[in-house]
């Protein structure tokens, strides 16, 4: 009898994300174990940071609304319920439930097969957590003092007005390094593209320089 195996394009990795946006999990912080709440849950009350306080509180004043929690955390939900209805799904109210749903829905279509471009769908889980945690703790930004090589911008204003370097590269401990174009929106990732961008900018990338900015061991591998 001819057995045959079935190969569902997910990891531990990916695992782990669904449980950081819909469970109670363990993160170390420097060096020590700490319990955090569903990334999710963090998302949807940081919407409204000052709901509920008052100034004998300590926390009046301020907006009522955070735009940039409250945009992403509409968009997430957005994102989920479109897959969802794409897989003919019902739709829970809550985000945590229906996140765990869409994960759950993909491993199946994966196991049967039907599933394109698998890295893609498992990888949106990965993004999720990545930008909320951006938003709680934002990279630092590597500015590269050159115009983009592909549509010549040298600066462009951030969201309060201040002139950047077009290109800038996001740092942040545990992430990989990509340069982006704030104007034209080009991408460079790994350390062959990111030198191929630097020489075609005619300008040296410190590396040490910026191991410190990241604030790396200077002897460890380079694994930009």
């Amino acid at each position: 009898m001819h057995t045959s195996t079935t190969t569902i394009h997910t990891s531990p990795d990916t695992d782990r994300a669904v449980e950081r946006l819909t469970e109670a999990h363990a993160v170390t912080v420097n060096g020590n174990i700490a319990m955090s709440g569903p990334l999710l849950e963090e998302l949807r009350q940081a919407r409204y940071p000052n709901l509920g306080r008052t100034k004998s509180g300590g926390g009046g004043g301020g907006d009522l609304l955070d735009m940039k929690a409250f945009n992403l955390y509409e968009t997430t939900d957005a994102d989920v319920r479109a897959w969802l209805n794409h897989y003919r799904q019902p739709q829970p109210d809550d985000l945590l439930e229906a996140t765990r749903l869409l994960h759950n829905t993909l491993r199946a279509e994966a196991a049967g097969n039907r599933l394109d471009d698998p890295d893609r769908m498992f990888g949106m889980f990965h993004t999720w957590v990545q930008r909320i945690e951006d938003l709680f703790n934002p990279p630092r930004e590597y500015e590269l003092t050159e115009a983009c090589p592909v549509c010549e911008t040298e600066h462009v204003a951030d969201k309060d007005g201040c002139q950047l370097w077009a290109v800038r590269v996001p740092v942040k401990e545990g992430r990989a390094l990509v340069a982006e174009c704030h104007h034209c929106g080009t991408l460079w990732a790994g350390h062959d593209q990111l030198t191929n961008l630097a020489e075609s900018m005619q300008i040296n990338v410190d590396w040490v320089a910026l191991r410190e900015f990241l604030g790396l061991p200077q002897n460890q591998p380079q694994t930009c």
